[in-house]
């Protein structure tokens, strides 16, 4: 793996378990907005380039049928040295599983080379970001007392490459962090 991607996914990783840390213990129907808002806020802190919610359409033979919004495209520059835009998918813990997440990705990576946007002409490389779910408390035997996971669990990354430029339909783990 190139040297500059893997110094921005580290430094994405690290941001990522900042977040987590910081919100692993507040809780309510969906946190994906709120992981997505802080690790927003930790980005602009370090003075990463990137663009939030973008859009990439859909196509059927070249016809534009639906338009989905990947969460982040990273762009090349301040701390990011790397000369690619990266797509990143930030996922909270669903019933959707590590496959569909994987599949969300990858259809970033198949889909948005066919888009006129310059932010996603030539994107090759993505990021799947999964924060851990978080638990129920442990209750003490007579129910008096609660206590939530500690160690906070560690969120889970992925980079992945698209391996053949005209038909992306083929990609390549780069490497994971988190837990196994």
């Amino acid at each position: 793996m190139d040297s500059n991607l893997e110094k921005t996914c580290e430094l994405i990783y690290r941001l990522a378990r900042e977040v987590n840390q910081e919100l692993h213990y507040q809780f309510h129907g969906n946190m994906e907005e709120q992981y997505q808002s802080a690790l927003s806020s930790e980005l602009k802190k370090k003075k990463i380039s990137y663009h939030s919610e973008t859009v990439i359409e859909l196509h059927y033979k070249g016809f534009p049928i639906k338009e989905i919004e990947a969460d982040y495209v990273l762009l090349p520059g301040g701390p990011n040295k790397f000369d690619k835009n990266i797509v990143i998918e930030v996922k909270h813990p669903t019933n959707m599983g590590l496959a569909k997440n994987r599949l969300q990705l990858f259809t970033y990576l198949h889909s948005g080379p066919t888009n006129n946007n310059p932010l996603t002409k030539n994107l090759r490389y993505g990021i799947l970001l999964i924060w851990p779910s978080q638990t129920n408390p442990k209750m003490s035997e007579d129910g008096r007392f609660a206590l939530l996971s500690n160690p906070v669990p560690e969120p889970t990354m992925e980079i992945w490459r698209s391996t053949n430029a005209t038909s992306r339909n083929k990609f390549e783990l780069l490497k994971s962090w988190g837990p196994k």
